[in-house]
């Protein structure tokens, strides 16, 4: 019986609504890391700039290592418009935008997974062996806000002891990865569903990746 359910798979077969969703909860997130950023005074240019690398910058990194060229983002309007959007709505309503924290984290939760997914798909259709497709899968997801970081002159987050964002990349891109050579649309769900949970369960419990080296030295 399950072989008769019919599930749509998004990651080959994104709706162009989710993937907008993704795109634009990224450029929202990029947008608020140049407004919140009080050591240097980013003007609309820099915020922009960082919209737009975490809107587009996984998928860039994704497209430029599998030889998809020209990026996908930049074969039609809809994407950098939608950047455009999450742009705009971070310069109207930053000073609010922290009363709906909460739905921010779950978007940006689910866009971390979509990224992930689709990013693995991707390699996966490229012929690429499944360790890779994992590292591309991850590089998708946490490529762009490491690309803001280097701008920011700032080590990436996903570098040092911090929210384990790498980690639930690699998380969602292994499940898919692994679930696909079975059924491709549930490993989709299942990739994404992961990563949203996880996320959820590191803020809950305030998990924190530790150090290489241990603990920290007193000051």
């Amino acid at each position: 019986m399950l072989s008769e359910i019919v599930v749509p798979d998004l990651a080959t077969n994104t709706p162009l609504w989710l993937g907008l969703v993704a795109v634009y909860v990224n450029a929202v997130v990029g947008a608020l890391r140049g407004y919140t950023d009080r050591s240097r005074h980013w003007d609309i240019v820099g915020v922009s700039v960082f919209a737009l690398l975490m809107g587009l910058g996984g998928g860039f990194i994704r497209d430029l290592l599998i030889g998809n060229l020209p990026a996908e983002s930049l074969r039609e309007p809809w994407y950098v418009t939608t950047v455009i959007g999450g742009i705009v709505t971070i310069v109207l309503v930053h000073r609010w935008v922290e009363r709906v924290r909460p739905v921010i984290d779950f978007l940006e939760a689910l866009a971390l997974g979509l990224f992930a997914i689709i990013g693995v798909a991707y390699a996966q259709q490229a012929g690429l062996p499944f360790i890779n497709t994992v590292l591309i899968g991850t590089l998708s997801a946490v490529g762009g806000g490491m690309l803001v970081s280097i701008l920011q002159a700032q080590t990436s987050q996903v570098l040092v002891s911090s929210t384990p964002l790498a980690l639930l990349a690699v998380l969602g891109s292994l499940v898919y990865a692994s679930v696909a050579q079975w059924r491709s649309d549930i490993a989709s769900f299942a990739g994404v569903a992961v990563v949203v949970i996880a996320q959820y369960l590191v803020d809950h419990f305030d998990v924190k990746t530790r150090p290489a080296g241990g603990r920290p030295p007193e000051v």
